[in-house]
């Protein structure tokens, strides 16, 4: 069993990697390349059958995966996003839900039948929408918030359904009593989950991750560790391990600090997305979809064509500008994985057959393999159809008003035209308060938020070999980068970025050895706490007209 676990994730991870070096050629989304992947390791050339390894990988998976995704379900974030995603994202659940359910009676499902498959195919894909914006440096834009935001009331609502799924069983039927009694059972469970969960981010886990912040390992090992207690008390009381993985990653979420913990756990999201994907193409069923190819053709069209719409339409009601209503919902033209995952609990609880399993599965793969397509072209696809006149048709808006660019430009909000100070030793600090002195805007930034306290600028806390902490912290707008870390090879890399980015770079140099290597590398100016104290640093900088007296 070991053996076979360990040879398929080879095989998985192997054929995952081939794929996206081929499919990098040929312009092609990884996460594509990753269902190309599992449908030829399975269907395919029938490399890795479905057995128990690949149930147990997938599952490990799914969980770690949805652990990621509760990263993102901060309260902070629905704050942020308010009413519009609130009322949009409700509203979307709703009416397509609804309009699902009549598409699958018109095709002669049972009602057992229509409800999974209605409710499984209205949401969207988190990790695809997170993980595509993020690649396109859009998650800060003014259509990746609304996306995120509307995703993140469809993962308030799927909390709810997998609970309501966890509490039904097959032996007993669909017996009222039985029904009344599972749900009921499942609903105490994770109330009692919900608590603990809440409770422990609140009083124990904020103590125990600032203690840990300092240290990469501990601080993703910890992380790991809480989320395999919180699956393990989700067993416990009856409850889908997924779902355990689930809120484990909320209530992280809710962390003071949950930014720079999104950021270290985020190569893990890489890792298991191709794992995910890789063996959900493998557990495909090609025949029984394409014996049902009309239905899944008609559910294809609805979810890349009607919900974004639907969701253009909905939110031009509240008041959005045309483009970013349609761009967000072209970024929301997909099925979910959360769709693949009550399939599987139902299948389990006797609900559904295999051939509805695969024709959710065959939307979910037509429309994830689309989705990135459309997302990566969003732009484009909003001007071409603003120009020939039918935005009316996607979204009710009309044509007028600046373009999608030009809106985006004006909202992203990213700051520029500051200086950054990474590394808050006694160094650093000096630094910061020099230049705060002087009336400079600064950004401080380090890994241990107890560094960070105290200073008279805007502080980040995170590491800088992260380019999405460099991205939040306006790197390639920024006047100057001064590091005043003793790590060598961080100084190399952010040496090298500042060059490649074209912005002034003051590294810090503790010896000889490391002065030549960083000048090897290209830099604006070295500095050498040994050689020269902070007032001449400042006083050369100044010399240099890196900033202004």
């Amino acid at each position: 069993m070991n053996e076979a676990i360990l040879q398929d994730l080879g095989l998985i991870l192997l054929s995952a990697t081939l794929v996206v070096l081929l499919a990098r050629h040929a312009h092609v989304p990884s996460i594509v390349a990753y269902l190309l992947a599992g449908l030829v390791l399975g269907p395919g050339l029938g490399v890795i059958p479905v057995s128990e390894s690949v149930d147990l990988i997938s599952e490990a998976g799914i969980i770690l995966l949805l652990f990621v995704v509760g990263l993102e379900l901060s309260i902070e974030k629905i704050r942020e996003v308010g009413r519009v995603a609130l009322t949009v994202g409700g509203l979307q659940i709703a009416v397509t839900g609804l309009m699902l359910a009549l598409i699958l009676w018109g095709f002669g499902l049972s009602t057992s039948q229509t409800v999974f498959l209605a409710v499984g195919l209205t949401f969207s894909s988190t990790v695809v929408v997170v993980k595509l914006l993020d690649q396109l440096d859009a998650l800060d834009s003014r259509h990746g918030r609304l996306a995120v935001g509307i995703l993140l009331i469809q993962d308030l609502a799927v909390l709810v359904v997998l609970t309501f799924v966890a509490g039904l069983s097959g032996e007993a039927g669909l017996e009222p009593a039985a029904v009344l009694w599972g749900v009921a059972r499942a609903f105490i469970g994770m109330g009692i989950l919900l608590v603990s969960a809440a409770l422990a981010s609140r009083y124990v886990l904020p103590r125990l991750f600032y203690l840990a912040a300092s240290s990469q390992e501990i601080l993703l090992v910890g992380s790991l560790a809480w989320c395999f207690s919180v699956v393990l008390g989700s067993d416990l009381l009856g409850l889908s391990l997924e779902l355990g993985g689930f809120i484990a990653g909320v209530s992280l979420a809710q962390l003071p600090h949950s930014h720079d913990l999104r950021r270290r756990v985020h190569p893990l999201m890489n890792f298991f997305v191709a794992v995910f994907f890789v063996s959900l193409g493998v557990h495909m069923e090609l025949e029984a979809a394409a014996s049902a190819w009309p239905l899944v053709s008609v559910l294809v069209l609805f979810t890349v064509i009607v919900k974004p719409s639907l969701v253009g339409w909905l939110l031009r009601a509240r008041g959005e500008r045309p483009r970013i209503a349609l761009r967000v919902g072209i970024t929301l033209g997909q099925t979910s994985e959360f769709s693949f995952i009550l399939a599987a609990l139902a299948l389990s609880n006797g609900l559904i057959d295999d051939d509805l399993v695969s024709i959710a599965g065959a939307v979910g793969l037509v429309t994830m393999a689309l989705s990135p397509f459309a997302i990566v072209s969003g732009n484009r696809i909003v001007e071409w159809i603003a120009r020939i006149g039918a935005l009316p048709l996607f979204c009710g808006g009309t044509a007028e008003g600046p373009t999608l660019d030009d809106e985006e430009a004006v909202l992203a909000g990213r700051p520029e035209g500051h200086v950054i100070v990474i590394g808050m030793n006694s160094l650093g600090r000096r630094i910061v308060q020099m230049l705060a002195q002087r009336g400079t805007a600064t950004l401080a930034v380090d890994t241990d938020p107890g560094k960070l306290e105290g200073l008279p600028c805007r502080t980040l806390v995170g590491n800088a070999e992260y380019v999405s902490l460099l991205q939040e912290a306006g790197f390639w707008s920024a006047n100057l980068i001064v590091s005043a870390l003793r790590i060598e090879h961080v100084n190399r890399l952010l040496a090298y970025r500042a060059r490649s980015a074209g912005v002034p770079s003051v590294i810090h140099a503790y010896d000889q050895a490391s002065e030549m290597e960083i000048a090897e590398v290209g830099v604006t100016h070295l500095m050498n706490s040994r050689a020269a104290g902070v007032e001449k640093i400042i006083e050369e900088l100044q010399k240099l007209g890196v900033f202004g007296a």
